[in-house]
């Protein structure tokens, strides 16, 4: 009787290797598409967070709302600052990037290049006779050019803030 293997052996032992090879491969694409999903998230999650913390710091560092009136709603916001170098700072939304101008100055990027701002609003909610307080719509989602599923994400931010009484 010779050694060996029978063909149907050697066609079975290779279905189950490349078998269990297919599911390591499926496990590792999920787990790359898995961080590239968690990184989509991080980043549109940490600009979003940071660019309404730095508005809604100018917000209530402002001695009064310029832009829009009482009652109104628009996609800039201008405030009266009390330091001629920052009067007026306005904030606003230029081919998806949140930018904030103070003063004569340069207007400055508060979004990175990775992610867009899709939508942008501020609203003035000030009573009268009160310093004055403005709620902030912004959506931000990722920047995908090549469309992957895994780089699309999109989260809608809300936050106000009232200007503090000096």
């Amino acid at each position: 009787m010779k050694r060996g293997f029978t063909l149907i052996e050697l066609i079975l032992y290779i279905a189950i290797v490349g078998t269990i090879l297919l599911a390591v491969g499926a496990i590792a694409l999920n787990i790359l598409f898995g961080k590239a999903k968690l990184t989509s998230v991080e980043e549109v999650s940490q600009n979003g967070r940071m660019a309404l913390e730095t508005v809604s710091q100018g917000i209530r560092d402002a001695e009064a709302v310029n832009s829009p009136a009482s009652g109104a709603s628009a996609s800039s916001l201008s405030l009266r600052m009390a330091d001629a170098a920052k009067n007026p700072t306005v904030f606003d939304l230029s081919g998806g990037v949140l930018r904030v101008t103070e003063g004569a100055g340069a207007a400055i990027a508060l979004t990175a290049a990775d992610v867009t701002v899709t939508s942008l609003q501020f609203s003035n909610v000030s009573y009268a006779a009160t310093p004055g307080s403005v709620r902030i719509r912004m959506a931000v989602k990722r920047t995908n050019p090549e469309n992957r599923q895994e780089y699309a994400f999109e989260k809608t931010f809300y936050s106000s803030a009232n200007i503090r009484k000096k």
